[in-house]
């Protein structure tokens, strides 16, 4: 990939001759020494090097990979933390990922998927040995290089040394990749959590699909939990082998020895392939929903919630094997990015729903559409704007609500307000939130949208939230805003249409983890079509997280805010001041709960969810007040 404006020409001695590719916190860069050596040079965006809880987190990845020696590794040979910019290098290796090999050629077999599956229990074995649980085992950190599999970002692994950072309360991981005790009890995972991580990804290596794939993280994330695995594409003995993998108890799994004389009855003998498995290095594709990994993630982000709904579906920007810098994935929650800290996204912010049921709305048009809107790069107005909107009605402040986006159920008592899933029917006697995804495609669905008005990297392959397995929308021109538009103002007609009193646009925050394509003006210019069109429908529309933007709610045309985590973060007082005290809060820790109810009890609404949001009389349901 060509330099970007900007970019470095040298760090630490190496010199940087190539980008490999980029993430929400970082750049990675093939780098030469003075010798010729050619490393992988992760660089830190400078907006996060003053961010002294991410630096630690960043030494402890380098601290882990450090103590990690084998052959089916990537080493660091050099790093410095502590730089201005902190960077990393690591062993160059070419290959293209488990995730983009699979997308390209298809699944493995005979005896490339035996030397995956053993390939990577010594990797599991020498990772184990010195106390290190990886926790994001994944095809998109799993590299094919020509002599068998590389594991690659170590950016949330937990070693025994460095449990100040990863008892936060966060699930971290990739939900269809995660084991059921990364969500139930991130702090207790120990190595048996990658021996079911490497259940799912062998499965998704020999047939393409994953053993666990929700129509939402939340789903998934149950899924994980409670539900049996699908493995009736899986063939014999790799079927009996990811059963016990799959065990929803940790020590009913394998161990590795156990385990790596188990893979040895996989067949032997070579299947016909068509591309070679290495490829040439450069950014992988991620046609469907497959791609390169390499996450970029932060102690803040969120998969606590459901984050990467990836694997298969995580495709980032960056060069195979060579990861920016990660931290906490995040929900979930899986590592992107986030609001006021690098890589925050927030959990209970998602559902994905089929795009085409959600366009319901008969005899729209883009004249319709174009009623009544504005845009930073095209000033035009349509001459048939209505001369007087529906009176618009904000949601009462300071009262009791709730967060039902993962599934609807009878609103507890006292409850005046709930924000639920644009599939779901309002609540009848309360203050209703119509909640949806509106810059980004759904899971698996990219497919529902023109190809165009995907956003795609400088090697035309669709750019991915890999926390979360969508593709990103293009925001950057007046046009593809309103064409984008015209699909998610459908949902906005549906939610008046249902009685819904307001909307809740969700992902205004994308372009926090994609500042090399998206913009926060084309973000806001975006929003304020939805704006413009849930007001001339009599709803009121919130701004969901994104301190960033808070000085620009009025002109975008937000009434109110729903904030993930204001209390965890330290980030109410701005939300209240900047919305007039019409905050409704939603928190997923009990840390949070604390301190949100400490502040801000006599001012805000406020909720603690579940980190799935689950419904109602559902195992996990958790749901509690100040």
């Amino acid at each position: 990939m060509s330099p970007s404006p900007g970019d470095l020409e040298s760090i630490g001695g190496y010199a940087l001759v190539e980008r490999l590719g980029s993430g929400g916190m970082g750049v990675v860069y093939l780098g030469r020494s003075d010798s010729g050596r050619r490393v992988a040079v992760k660089v830190v965006h400078a907006q996060y090097a003053q961010d002294e809880e991410f630096r630690t987190r960043f030494r402890q990845e380098i601290a882990a990979v450090r103590r990690v020696s084998g052959a089916f590794t990537a080493p660091v040979v050099d790093a410095d933390p502590d730089a201005e910019r902190p960077w990393m290098a690591t062993l160059y290796v070419p290959g293209r990922t488990l995730a983009d090999r699979v997308n390209t050629d298809g699944p493995l077999r005979g005896g490339r998927l035996r030397v995956l599956a053993l390939g990577l229990v010594e990797a599991l074995r020498d990772i184990h040995r010195v106390g290190v649980v990886h926790r994001d085992l994944k095809p998109s950190n799993v590299l094919m290089a020509e002599d068998g599999p590389r594991v690659i970002d170590f950016g949330i692994s937990h070693a025994v040394d460095n449990q100040a950072l990863t008892v936060t309360g966060r699930l971290i991981g990739t939900p269809p990749f995660m084991s059921p005790e990364q969500f139930a009890s991130p702090r207790d995972v120990t190595a048996a959590s990658d021996v079911f991580s490497l259940g799912s990804l062998l499965v998704y290596a020999a047939t393409g699909s994953r053993p666990f794939d929700g129509s939402s993280p939340y789903l998934t994330g149950y899924q994980v939990m409670y539900e049996a695995p699908a493995l009736d594409a899986v063939a014999e003995p790799l079927r009996s082998i990811a059963e016990r993998c799959l065990d929803k108890e940790p020590a009913a799994r394998p161990e590795l020895a156990e385990l790596q004389r188990l893979l040895r009855t996989l067949p032997g003998a070579a299947e016909p392939e068509g591309p070679a498995v290495s490829g040439v290095p450069g950014v992988p594709g991620a046609a469907g929903s497959a791609g390169t990994s390499h996450q970029v993630s932060h102690p803040h982000s969120v998969p606590p919630g459901l984050l990467t709904a990836g694997g298969a579906g995580e495709t980032d920007n960056t060069h195979p094997g060579h990861s920016v810098p990660s931290g906490l994935l995040t929900a979930g929650g899986a590592g992107e990015t986030g609001n006021t800290h690098p890589g925050h996204q927030r959990r209970g912010r998602r559902i994905t729903v089929s795009l085409a049921a959600a366009v319901v709305v008969v005899g729209l048009t883009v004249a319709t559409v174009r009623t009544g809107w504005s845009d930073e790069n095209d000033t035009s107005r349509s001459p048939t704007a209505p001369a007087a909107a529906p009176a618009v009605k904000p949601p009462p402040k300071h009262v009791r609500w709730d967060y039902q986006v993962g599934g609807a159920y009878t609103p507890p008592t006292g409850v005046q307000v709930v924000s639920r899933s644009h599939e779901d029917a309002p609540a009848p006697g309360v203050y209703n939130i119509c909640n949806f995804n509106a810059f980004q495609a759904q899971e698996d669905a990219e497919g529902d949208w023109d190809p165009d008005l995907l956003l795609r990297d400088a090697n035309g392959k669709v750019v991915y939230d890999k926390d979360w397995g969508e593709a990103v929308l293009d925001i950057r021109t007046a046009a593809k805003r309103k064409r984008i538009a015209a699909e998610v103002i459908a949902w906005i007609d549906q939610c008046a249409a249902k009685g819904y009193q307001a909307v809740e646009p969700d992902n205004y925050d994308t372009f926090t983890r994609f500042p090399d394509y998206l913009t926060a003006n084309q973000a806001k210019a975006f929003m304020k079509l939805l704006s413009e069109h849930a007001h001339g429908k009599g709803l009121a529309i919130a701004q969901k997280n994104t301190l960033e933007l808070v000085p620009d709610r009025a002109s975008v045309g937000l009434d109110f805010a729903v904030v993930e985590e204001c209390g965890e973060w330290n980030e109410c007082g701005e939300f209240a001041e900047a919305f007039d005290n019409n905050v409704l809060v939603v928190e997923y820790t009990a840390k949070g709960l604390s301190t949100v109810c400490a502040d801000w009890s006599t001012t805000l609404s406020i909720v603690r969810r579940d980190q799935l949001v689950l419904s109602k009389d559902t195992n996990g349901y958790l749901r509690e007040t100040c």
